[in-house]
């Protein structure tokens, strides 16, 4: 009896210890996932994924097995300016620049990776991202060519070094706009960029650069343009 009356409190307590184990596990793992959106064309049919985990480049298979993905119609996406946002990171497998420029031009989104699906090299076409912080770019064209990264813009260095008034005041002035070179996957050279701040007019200042003249001058409004290749 006396035993029972030992087991009794100690199995509660072991009990509780173990729920708020498996609550705290639980908890932790639903937060450290991240849903990341992955987009990629396949036997001529486009597939939008979201993610909880990474997959590896270019594995349709496993993207179709563990991702939640859907089949959308090349007919539906728009072609406006500007495109599609994207709040989480994005990643896009193609195969050629025409299915890369209907699924990224105008596109706004601030983590974009890039996966070359193919083998051919790429000719040299320039791409429109908007607010686009960090780049990274993967591709199977060239022959062991490792995984490349580039942060444009990284607004938490800015925060720190002016200060969140001035972080507001320049993210509500400035705007980002890159011109992604597509033959920068084929390998050549390690990947660069350059950017131009305090621009008012991207017409004016980069009239041979494509899709300047589709872009709206606002007045008040300062451009950053920088420049992919």
């Amino acid at each position: 009896m006396p035993v029972r009356k030992m087991l009794g409190p100690l199995t509660k307590h072991h009990l509780l210890r173990t729920g708020l184990l498996v609550f705290w596990i639980a908890h932790n793992f639903v937060a450290g996932q991240k849903n990341t959106t992955l987009i990629f064309t396949r036997d001529n049919n486009i597939r939008n994924c979201s993610c909880s985990s990474d997959v590896q480049d270019c594995d349709y298979s496993l993207a179709n097995l563990i991702c939640s993905c859907k089949t959308v119609l090349q007919h539906t996406i728009s072609r406006a300016t500007p495109g599609p946002s994207y709040s989480s990171e994005l990643t896009l497998w193609f195969s050629d620049t025409s299915a890369l420029a209907l699924l990224l031009n105008f596109t706004s989104v601030h983590d974009l990776k890039l996966s070359l699906c193919g083998a051919a090299p790429l000719p040299s076409e320039y791409l429109a991202v908007l607010g686009l912080r960090r780049l990274r770019v993967h591709s199977s064209a060239a022959t062991n060519a490792p995984d490349q990264s580039l942060v444009i813009y990284n607004i938490s260095d800015r925060t720190a070094k002016d200060g969140p008034k001035q972080e507001a005041r320049e993210s509500k002035n400035f705007f980002y706009i890159s011109y992604l070179d597509t033959a920068l996957f084929n390998g050549y050279s390690l990947l660069k960029s350059y950017s131009v701040v305090n621009v008012s007019s991207i017409s004016d200042h980069f009239p041979n650069l494509p899709y300047s003249n589709t872009i709206t001058d606002v007045p008040n409004q300062t451009y950053i343009v920088t420049l992919i290749y």
